[in-house]
């Protein structure tokens, strides 16, 4: 960390807050700096070896009744597998041990009240490994929770707030939850989020970050009639924080922000690290043709958060300053689609305070390099408070990949073994 910039940093840091009414003061102390800026142009290949212990490859049972559906998500919780995917009608979660074996899946979608609606957002309970599930219908705004062999155990109502509404809940403790306020709002709102308890009692307001001057803050909504587009109501962006669990704490990572806040277990709320844009960030109120891939400013993608113990990654937008801009092909309707990407990942030492870029290993794909057992590139989905991260390859891309490398351990077993219509292999790296 740079400290000849510690006292700049706290100044922007706390006028980037605008205090709002809690009975819990904002908190401040040291507040480290992640250099993208010192970084851009440059960068290097992080092999896994650098940090982590381990990884351990473990291939899922395939039965019936454990067969992975689309769009696939995996994560580590006290020793199980969990991997939430979609079925023909509903999201479901199958559980499995860390050996691959199935133990169960937990649907309990329907219209009972121990029931939930298909239209649901699924989390795991990163202490019990139960399962909160937050009913997306604006008439089910509730967390229904289940324990770890998915049995109910109650439901908590979401607090109504004075100008917009709560969404996305995610629980700090067992009593205890946090949710942020939705992307649009009729009305400028006053607070980004809440803190509330079990029987919808509000325990802490999250202040309003301040967004930049050139972010649209107000637009016209429209919508398609018979003759044309037709003009709605008026809509406001409302800039809220994307909220992550980070072991016993809350993290608040907002794109139109540059610092990353953090809520402790006494509801100290605290600018944790700032992000050092420099020259690279947006001024401009012309934002026309500014999109992911194109534009003369670096942001951050708020929907990727990892952190561990000592280490954060990132994922940036890098857009004009691109040093390694790539292509993703996506099959579509019999064809495949080119898709023109300008990301990068990075990541931080908070022990050193050191921030690289992550270079490609392999050209038009990030992740690290896997020289343990020579799998594929990993990048982590998820990491557990007891820092395991998971990443999860179809059984084509695992065969794929080894017919190139040669890869060792339990990896070539599993190869030997595996049939292209077989469910996913969970990569699951021990992080230092």
């Amino acid at each position: 960390m740079k400290i000849y910039r510690f006292l700049i940093i706290v100044a922007i840091a706390l006028l980037t807050t605008n205090s709002c009414k809690t009975d819990v003061e904002l908190q401040t102390g040291e507040i480290k700096v992640i250099d993208l800026a010192g970084a851009v142009g440059g960068g290097k290949i992080v092999n896994i070896s650098e940090v982590a212990d381990d990884i351990k490859y473990v291939a899922l049972e395939t039965t019936d009744s454990s067969l992975i559906g689309a769009k696939a998500v995996v994560q580590i919780v006290n020793g199980l597998i969990y991997v939430t995917s979609r079925g023909v009608n509903i999201r479901d979660v199958k559980v499995f041990d860390l050996n691959g074996k199935y133990i169960f899946t937990f649907n309990k979608a329907g219209r009972g009240p121990k029931e939930y609606s298909p239209l649901s957002q699924f989390e795991i309970d990163p202490v019990t490994g139960g399962f909160n599930v937050y009913g997306l219908f604006p008439n089910e705004k509730a967390l229904k929770e289940y324990n770890k062999d998915g049995d109910y155990i109650r439901t908590v109502k979401i607090p109504v707030i004075e100008i917009g509404s709560l969404e996305a809940p995610k629980k700090i403790n067992h009593n205890c939850y946090i949710s942020s306020v939705g992307k649009l709002c009729r009305e400028n709102v006053k607070v980004h989020g809440v803190v509330f308890d079990s029987v919808s009692n509000i325990l802490f307001e999250i202040p309003l970050s301040k967004a930049p001057d050139y972010m649209p803050k107000e637009f016209v909504q429209t919508m398609m009639g018979e003759n044309g587009p037709v003009t709605g109501d008026k809509a406001y962006n409302t800039w809220s924080p994307t909220v992550y669990i980070v072991k016993t704490e809350a993290r608040l990572i907002n794109s139109a922000n540059d610092s990353i806040f953090t809520l402790d277990q006494n509801l100290n709320y605290y600018p944790s690290f700032i992000i050092n844009y420099g020259g690279f960030i947006n001024k401009s109120f012309d934002r026309k043709n500014i999109t992911l891939t194109k534009g003369d400013h670096i942001s951050l993608d708020p929907q990727y958060y990892i952190e561990t113990t000592r280490l954060i990654i990132l994922n940036f937008f890098m857009r004009d300053y691109a040093h390694e801009p790539y292509n993703e092909y996506v099959q579509a309707n019999n064809r495949v689609i080119t898709v023109p990407k300008a990301n990068c990942y990075g990541i931080y030492d908070k022990q050193t305070g050191f921030f690289n870029l992550m270079n490609q290993p392999v050209k038009g794909k990030l992740g690290f390099r896997e020289d343990l057992k020579n799998g594929p590139l990993f990048i982590p989905a998820h990491i557990s408070k007891d820092d395991l991260a998971s990443a999860l390859f179809s059984a084509v891309q695992i065969i794929e990949h080894a017919e190139v490398y040669d890869v060792k351990g339990e990896l070539k077993e599993i190869v030997s073994k595996l049939k292209d219509t077989d469910n996913p292999v969970v990569a699951i790296a021990k992080f230092k």
